[in-house]
């Protein structure tokens, strides 16, 4: 058997669903940054831990390997322009949505099912991502929406429970 190539890698992790996400945090300069994330994952109930990914091409990637703090926000079915927005390179991706400075000073886009607030208590580099774990610090339930999944390269939703 020999190695797979990375376009071969890709389809191949492609083969798994996940949630969709946008992870948010304050840069060095006070200016809010996010970026959408699939891979998230939860860790601990006690104590309450997550984590994510980032992968080095990102062009935050330098403010989420050296944050203090961010913010996970899980998107539902009716999200996918916010989700696209937050993953488009070079633009304003705060301006003309609805978001908020938290007590705990991240920034919260309002609407999304869901919201964790984290302190970042590790870090793993890990080939070209590096691996984010965070302590849940809040939790924001705000809905029981279908969330937005990713599968096979492009966007779906929940169907019917088995």
């Amino acid at each position: 058997m020999t190695s797979p190539d990375s376009e071969t890698v890709r389809k191949a992790f492609g083969h798994f669903a996940t949630g969709v996400t946008i992870v948010t945090a304050i840069d060095n300069e006070g200016k809010s940054v996010g970026m959408t994330a699939s891979s998230f994952n939860s860790v601990s109930l006690d104590p309450p831990m997550v984590l994510w990914s980032a992968g080095a091409q990102a062009s935050e990637f330098e403010v989420f390997s050296k944050c203090r703090k961010f913010a996970v926000h899980v998107l539902s079915a009716t999200q996918v322009e916010l989700s696209n927005r937050f993953a488009t390179p070079g633009i304003e991706k705060f301006d003309g949505i609805d978001w908020q400075m938290s007590l705990q000073q991240l920034p919260v886009i309002a609407g999304c099912p869901l919201c964790l607030q984290c302190e970042t208590v590790d870090r793993h580099d890990a080939g070209d991502h590096k691996i984010l774990i965070g302590r849940v610090i809040g939790v924001d339930i705000n809905s029981d929406d279908p969330p937005l999944l990713y599968y096979g390269s492009s966007y779906h939703q929940l169907g019917e429970s088995l």
